[in-house]
């Protein structure tokens, strides 16, 4: 490849206008190191009221804004900005979430990875730069492996500090896609809302051949969202609200999981698919009875 490498930035949003522009500055503050790289990015404001679109051309014109319907969530705007991208062609296409504060070297160490997997073998991949918590440090979001046992189901994982570590699939916060994967995977699966998506599409590469991949170290600053598996690890709710929150787009979100869980799950998926039901009933008797505190957040069921 001769020539700056050409990079789709892919993000979607609505309602944060400052972490959106975060995001942004920090994407406008990457430096090439020797590795020349030129980035076209995509932002889907999905009907935000609080002027993210306008703040957004007004600080960043050459940032390419396409407005959602509203309802998109994060699947359904990175399928917007990801569809503009295919069309336009680009050596590869970077999932950004605007909570994502990147390093200012993180797209150079991702290059630098799939350069070092080219080297090895690997061209068809995605590569997660994985993030950390802002005052901690510690790893907040990154990729996953299948657990072993008769059932399918993920465990999270963080980098290695000094080289790539091969991965089941990736959380979807900071991924580089290689050209190889896009071609052979295509866009994120039209099916899905919000969060198993990003999921999905690591565990659809590599059953095309390809691979998923966790870059070296952190790459970004993301803080944990404290929400996430409330449902899960909260002791205070009532199981009404528990089960509500499991059930919600930011849960499991019943038909995402039941998509989910038939495409990957093998064949004993069903009993995949109700593990987490069952687990979330034990543990609200658990929390009832004072047998358990809260659980470690972020895994994949």
């Amino acid at each position: 490849m001769t020539g700056p490498v050409r990079i789709a930035v892919l993000l979607t949003c609505f309602n944060r206008r400052a972490r959106s522009l975060a995001a942004l500055a920090a994407l406008h503050r990457q430096a090439g190191r020797g590795t020349a790289f030129d980035l076209d990015i995509y932002l889907v404001d999905d009907g935000s009221t609080d002027g993210t679109g306008p703040a957004v051309r007004a600080a960043f014109p050459k940032v390419t804004v396409l407005e959602g319907t509203g309802a998109l969530y994060w699947n359904g705007g990175m399928r917007l900005a990801f569809d503009q991208a295919m069309r336009a062609g680009f050596d590869a296409v970077l999932w950004l979430n605007d909570d994502t504060d990147l390093d200012d070297d993180a797209i150079f160490r991702l290059l630098s990875t799939q350069a070092a997997l080219r080297r090895a073998g690997q061209a068809c991949t995605a590569i997660m730069g994985a993030t950390r918590d802002p005052e901690t440090g510690a790893c907040t979001y990154g990729g996953f492996v299948t657990k072993s046992g008769l059932l399918f189901g993920l465990q999270p994982v963080g980098p290695w500090p000094d080289h790539p570590r091969q991965v089941a699939t990736t959380a979807g916060n900071c991924v580089l896609l290689s050209s190889e994967a896009v071609a052979r995977v295509g866009n994120l699966g039209p099916r899905f809302l919000h969060a198993w998506g990003d999921v999905d599409y690591g565990l659809r590469l590599r059953r095309a051949g390809g691979s998923a991949w966790l870059a070296p170290g952190t790459l970004a600053s993301c803080a944990a969202n404290p929400d996430a598996q409330a449902w899960q690890d909260d002791p205070s709710l009532g199981f009404r609200e528990r089960w509500s929150r499991l059930n919600s787009f930011r849960g499991l979100y019943p038909p995402d999981w039941l998509l989910f869980t038939r495409r990957h799950g093998g064949p004993l998926w069903p009993l995949a698919w109700a593990r987490p039901y069952a687990k979330v009933a034990l543990r609200h008797l658990q929390f009832r009875l004072g047998l358990q505190r809260g659980a470690t957040p972020h895994s994949r069921s």
